[in-house]
């Protein structure tokens, strides 16, 4: 095996300390957290990598999911905090609040049980994701846009709309990639190199290149690129920018959307961000350069947020039992839940989060495959509307997986 396999006394530690939780090392947030809180130091590195190297496959979109790291305290009885009362406090609602449609729990562990789901649900995704050993070059064989990536061993392939494998090549170890909405483009960054910058691979033409920090931002730890769109990508850490794909060229956001505790990106490109665990209990919605506070106290803190133009669609058991909640995106005034039996807490700490909200409003979710010989993660399509649920895709990779959420909305048609 590999040195980034190897066991290590922080690995050793964190199995004891994990003794008692089931497959700990599977949530899909847990890779993306424990690799923002890493630090530099080469053994703390493989140690966290170890300890969670196949979240990512448990949902990616990396995810979250979150898309930016941090998980809330271990309690589930947690109260949310009181919006601010300064001029820009978030929008309350003083009329009658509708009464939320809860669906009967569902248990995760029983996803091999659920009917297939129809063609027009995410037709991009094949029934089951099984990257080979290897596959042609990128730059030898380009494809137009790929769904998703899958980076294990350092090895990071792309599967094409085509349904055909690429390689990206990898230049250091620990590479964290994502993929853009719409495909084209991938962004790889690397611990190693965690002051360069971004590589920037477009699918289309196999060319790369590195997108350089802005100039006035300066890396901290837990620092992420994802994208906005296929020519904006989203620096967080610290401070928040807004950076030219190709050029680097910078603008800085306004205060309140770095560090957040999940950030999302509606299909026209405005973003999303909940509020970090001890900070006051906002989601900040920012478009067409307009900043709005909204109170979570009715959804509770939501993570892995996914919206379009009208609804948010996250995680919560803040104040609640753990539970995937459509809300108003508007006034987050709660419109439907589908509480989960969270076994060990393990999908409240990562194990399911949600993938896309699509453009018929059924909402894909990225389930972990927990306590099982085979690991991986399934992809669950719930349709809000009905309480109906299936399955999309599924992979046994022990992996890093992550989606392009374009392609994840986009219904009809055949898979």
């Amino acid at each position: 095996m590999s040195e980034r396999r190897d066991l290590t006394d922080l690995t050793e530690l964190f199995d004891l300390a994990t003794d008692g939780i089931e497959s700990p090392w599977l949530a899909h947030e847990a890779l993306r957290t424990a690799r923002a809180r890493r630090t530099r130091r080469r053994g703390a590195a493989v140690a966290a990598m170890a300890a969670s190297v196949v979240g990512v496959v448990v949902l990616g979109v990396y995810a979250g999911d979150n898309r930016s790291g941090g998980f809330p305290p271990s309690t589930q009885t947690s109260t949310p905090s009181a919006p601010t009362t300064t001029p820009s406090a978030p929008q309350t609602n003083t009329t009658p609040v509708p009464q939320e449609k809860t669906w009967p729990k569902w248990d995760p562990r029983d996803v091999d049980d659920l009917p297939p789901a129809v063609d027009r649900v995410a037709p991009a995704l094949p029934e089951v994701i099984n990257p080979p050993d290897s596959s042609p070059g990128i730059l030898d064989d380009p494809v137009d846009a790929a769904v998703a990536v899958v980076e294990q061993e350092d090895l990071i392939q792309v599967l094409g709309t085509d349904n055909n494998w690429r390689t990206v090549p990898v230049e250091d170890e620990y590479p964290q990639v994502r993929l853009s909405p719409g495909g084209t483009r991938l962004s790889v960054t690397y611990y190693a190199k965690y002051d360069t910058g971004a590589t920037i691979h477009d699918l289309g033409t196999g060319e790369s290149w590195v997108v350089p920090f802005p100039d006035d931002y300066r890396p901290v730890d837990g620092t992420t690129w994802t994208f906005v769109d296929e020519d904006t990508l989203l620096l967080q850490g610290g401070t928040a920018w807004l950076v030219d794909a190709r050029t680097g060229a910078a603008e800085r956001l306004p205060e309140g959307i770095a560090g957040g505790l999940s950030t999302a990106v509606d299909p026209r490109g405005g973003l999303l961000v909940s509020a970090q665990w001890g900070t006051p209990n906002i989601l900040v919605d920012y478009a067409e350069g307009a900043v709005r506070k909204v109170s979570m106290q009715r959804t509770g803190r939501l993570s892995a947020l996914r919206a379009d133009t009208d609804t948010v669609v996250g995680t919560s058991y803040d104040g609640r039992p753990f539970a995937v909640v459509v809300a108003n995106r508007s006034t987050l005034t709660p419109k439907i839940s589908l509480p989960i039996v969270d076994t060990d807490g393990n999908y409240s700490n990562g194990g399911l989060g949600t993938l896309a909200l699509t453009d018929d409003g059924t909402v894909l979710l990225r389930v972990a495959i927990l306590g099982r010989d085979v690991q991986g993660l399934s992809v669950v399509a719930w349709d809000p509307t009905t309480g109906d649920l299936s399955l999309v895709s599924r992979t046994d990779e022990t992996a890093a997986v992550d989606f392009a959420e374009d392609l994840l909305r986009a219904s009809g048609g055949q898979r």
